[in-house]
Parts: C-alpha cells; sequence; structure tokens
C-alpha cells in the first residue's frame, strides 16, 4: 500500500510540473505581448495582457496547491486543488468549445475587415508601421492587391533587395513609372522593384495558425485538469483509507460469565517469627 501511494504521488508531481510549465509559458506570452504591442493605446490588447497575466499566476498557485498538498499528505489543499481544478476544466472547456465553433468564421471574418480598409497610405501611422514591418519579415507588400494597396506612396518595405538578383525576379514587379518617377522615359532595368506577393493571406494564414496552437492549448489544458481531477481524486481517497486504516483500536473486551458467583481467596496473615 505504502509502494502505491508513492507511486500516486509521484505521478501527481509530474502531472503539477507539466501544469505549471503550462503556467509559465502563459506568462511568457504575456511578457512578450507586453513588450511588443502598445498597450497604452491598444486597450484590448492590455486587457488581453492581463488576463494572460492573472490566469498565468492562478495556475501557479493551483499547482503549489496539488504539488504542497500531495507531498505533505494535507487533505485540505488537495480538497482546494480538486475544487480550482473542476471549476477551471469547466471554463476551460465552454472556452475550447466556443474556438472549436468559431473556427471556420475567423477567415472570412478578418478577410472581409482587411478589403474593408482604405488605401494603406491613408490609414494611421501605427498601422503603417505594422503593416512595414510584416512587408519587411514576410517580403510581401500591399494587402490583396500588391502594390496598388498603396495608392500614390509605396513604402520601401515593398522594395526588393537587389533588381540584379535574377532568383529575385519571379517575386518582384517592377514598379509603373506615374508611381515612382517624374519622368516618363526610364529604361525597365533602372525601374524600381517590389513584392508582387500580396501580404493578406500570409497574415490570413498566419492568423489561422495561431488560432489553431491557441484552440489545441485550451483543448490539451482541458485534458490535463481532467487528469488532475481523477489524480486529487484518488490521494484524497487514499488518504481518507490510510487515516481510517490508522484510526483501528482494539477495544479490551469483556467476558461475562454466569457459571456462578466469582469465588474469592481469603488472604491471611501469617505469623511472623
Amino acid at each position: 500500500m505504502a509502494k502505491q501511494s508513492s507511486v500516486l504521488r509521484n505521478i501527481f508531481g509530474f502531472f503539477n510540473v507539466l501544469f505549471a510549465i503550462a503556467g509559465v509559458a502563459v506568462i511568457i506570452l504575456a511578457i512578450i505581448l507586453h513588450v511588443h504591442v502598445n498597450v497604452q493605446e491598444l486597450e484590448h490588447a492590455r486587457g488581453l495582457v492581463v488576463v494572460l497575466y492573472v490566469f498565468g499566476f492562478i495556475t501557479l498557485v493551483i499547482s503549489f496547491l496539488g504539488a504542497y498538498g500531495a507531498f505533505r499528505q494535507v487533505k485540505w489543499m488537495l480538497v482546494m486543488f480538486l475544487v480550482l481544478m473542476c471549476f477551471g476544466c469547466l471554463i476551460l472547456i465552454f472556452i475550447a468549445v466556443v474556438l472549436a465553433i468559431f473556427q471556420q468564421k475567423v477567415n472570412p471574418t478578418i478577410e472581409e475587415v482587411l478589403h474593408k480598409l482604405p488605401p494603406l497610405d491613408n490609414t494611421s501611422e501605427d498601422f503603417q508601421q505594422f503593416v512595414n514591418r510584416f512587408q519587411e519579415n514576410m517580403q510581401c507588400c500591399g494587402v490583396f492587391h500588391g502594390y496598388k494597396d498603396w495608392e500614390r506612396h509605396v513604402p520601401l518595405s515593398c522594395d526588393c533587395p537587389s533588381e540584379d538578383d535574377l532568383s529575385a525576379m519571379d517575386v518582384c514587379v517592377a514598379l509603373p513609372q506615374n508611381t515612382y518617377m517624374s519622368f516618363v522615359f526610364q529604361p525597365e532595368r533602372s525601374r524600381r522593384m517590389v513584392y508582387s506577393q500580396a501580404c493578406g493571406p500570409l497574415f490570413l494564414n498566419l492568423v489561422m495558425n495561431g488560432y489553431n496552437g491557441l484552440m489545441g492549448f485550451f483543448f490539451g489544458l482541458t485534458t490535463l485538469t481532467v487528469l488532475g481531477i481523477v489524480l486529487s481524486s484518488c490521494l484524497i481517497a487514499q488518504i481518507n483509507r490510510n487515516r481510517r486504516n490508522a484510526g483501528v483500536v482494539l477495544a479490551p473486551t469483556l467476558v461475562l460469565t454466569t457459571s456462578g458467583p466469582m469465588k474469592y481467596n481469603k488472604l491471611v496473615n501469617e505469623p511472623y517469627y
């Protein structure tokens, strides 16, 4: 029985390590978003960062309760761990189901929003900076119509690295003269070369990959919470059984006989010589 208890505690401890790693991963994600997103101007981003911080720290607290309660055999900690895990499991199941339901609607919704954008050079400076960084990293230009989405002022982030590189000719296109040079006659090779690939499909692909990863994360975390509920329930039952077995005390037995009155021996002091 002691060996089985030790094995169960080890399995439960390994589970809490995985749960703590998940909490640390959420906190790291929150830090990354906090650093790379201007949360002073994007209220929804600030709310998301706060939610991630709270979720990560709560996960660490729950994993500590489970690990310490199992190691020290503290029943109330394990009970609290079980209650929090049941509550968290319901929330995670709800989030995972909602993400699965809206999975097919994410791409069309974002694509519709992108199609409604005005010309990129007429958008806000913050949005233009985001688009410029995306164009430089992904080697693309515009949203769905290439450089035409910038209308009059095509930024340098659309430029191909070198127009003499033959390998770049398949992914680059010459910018029309009226959008780049003021004079009409200009050799083809001296024209400005920009990326022909639009950024919209690449952005939608990244969004879907991130969405699928987020959905997989929540489903995996839900599986971990169900496993934690099962293990903590087994530990609590084992603690109750061990305490019940340790509390069994053999009571003295009283035997009553009806064979007659008890016999007494008369004590007589012997004379002392």
